[in-house]
């Protein structure tokens, strides 16, 4: 696995947890759930935006995901 395969994989793996977090956050009261969520999708989008910059620099990653 190259760095730019392992980079990639460990973004996909940091983007489902934090998808899976914005479930839990509305499940907590106690937390201002409309303020968390933009934060996580504001990271998320950041994450989008690295793996964009993967695969300029590498297509085949970007083709990989569609085969899954």
């Amino acid at each position: 696995m190259t760095l730019l395969e392992k980079i990639n994989s460990e973004l996909n793996q940091a983007s489902i947890i934090l998808y899976q977090i914005t479930h839990k956050i509305q499940m907590a009261p106690e937390l201002e759930n409309r303020e968390n969520i933009l934060l996580i999708a504001q990271a998320m989008s950041n994450i989008f935006l690295i793996q964009k910059n993967i695969y300029e620099h590498n297509p085949e990653l970007k083709d990989s995901l569609s085969k899954k």
